[in-house]
């Protein structure tokens, strides 16, 4: 945000400058299209979110004919002695551009975080517990009625794993930000890699994700790569719990009890390697595949 305030800020002080040249220099007189492209360079920049997507240099570029041809067709001299004004109008384009360009790449970055923040706004996202605990219901019943195979893993994340760094004045709110942050990252990784007729529900800082004709034998594959891909895609560290249907539990709570105890109960994994600690990772690593 601070770099985002800072673009804001030198925007509106090159506006300010460039309506203001004028008394500031006195040779300088810009022409009426000079003074009217400015403006519309910078709100097509902002408005305009397809071009975000057009290359920088072909921004810069395409203008510059269209803007003398309507210097031309106005009456405004380009060549001879009006060259060196020609080429401060470009160049006060450009930069006015640039400007414009860098507070639209901040306003779009902004916008992806208040997506990744508001989990379920877009695509297919974990519903909540309320919501989803009664889907859960009707394929733990299926599964008993016609005795069928069905897993239940609990999915949370080591909050060790979450690196930010955080002011103290507002370090509460900064890190009930990020956490949101990471996990609604973490529910996309887990709607990507696991099929669409399993059954994710958010159940306060973790997940509980249903697997319909899936034994406990297939589970362990699949905590694998689960805990793989949020690690490549995110960069936190999964804790997750299994629980299966009819070995561990018969019924939705206590196939939910035994999930969430085994996650809770996985052991965390040791520090990051150091230079001075280097008997830490082996350690560490044996807990993780223990």
């Amino acid at each position: 945000m601070k770099r985002m305030r800072f673009i804001v800020a030198a925007l509106v002080v090159w506006l300010f400058l460039f309506y203001n040249i004028e008394r500031l220099s006195e040779p300088i007189n810009l022409s009426s299209v000079g003074y009217t492209f400015v403006p519309l360079m910078a709100v097509l920049t902002l408005l305009v979110p397809r071009l975000r997507k057009v290359p920088l240099a072909m921004l810069l570029v395409v203008p510059i004919p269209i803007f003398l041809m309507f210097k031309a067709w106005v009456g405004r001299p380009i060549w001879g002695t009006a060259i060196p004004l020609t080429v401060t109008e470009i160049c006060v384009i450009a930069l006015t551009t640039i400007l414009a360009r860098w507070t639209s790449n901040g306003l779009s970055e902004f916008e992806s975080a208040i997506a990744h923040i508001t989990i379920g706004q877009v695509g297919k996202l974990p519903e909540p517990f309320s919501t989803g605990q009664g889907e859960m219901y009707r394929e733990v019943r299926r599964a008993r009625h016609h005795q069928r195979p069905l897993a239940l893993m609990a999915i949370g994340v080591e909050e060790e794993t979450i690196q930010v760094a955080l002011d103290r004045m507002v370090q509460e709110v900064q890190q009930a930000m990020m956490k949101q942050y990471v996990l609604s990252d973490v529910a996309r990784t887990l709607c990507d890699e696991l099929e669409d007729y399993n059954i994710i529900a958010q159940r306060n800082n973790n997940f509980l994700a249903l697997l319909p004709e899936v034994t406990s034998d297939k589970v362990t594959e699949l905590i694998e790569r689960l805990r793989r891909a949020v690690s490549e895609q995110v960069g936190v560290t999964l804790r997750i719990g299994t629980a299966s249907f009819p070995e561990d539990a018969v019924t939705f709570e206590s196939l939910v009890e035994k999930a969430v105890g085994e996650m809770d109960a996985e052991p965390k994994p040791g520090p990051s390697p150091q230079p001075q600690r280097s008997t830490v990772e082996p350690h560490a690593i044996a807990s993780e595949q223990g």
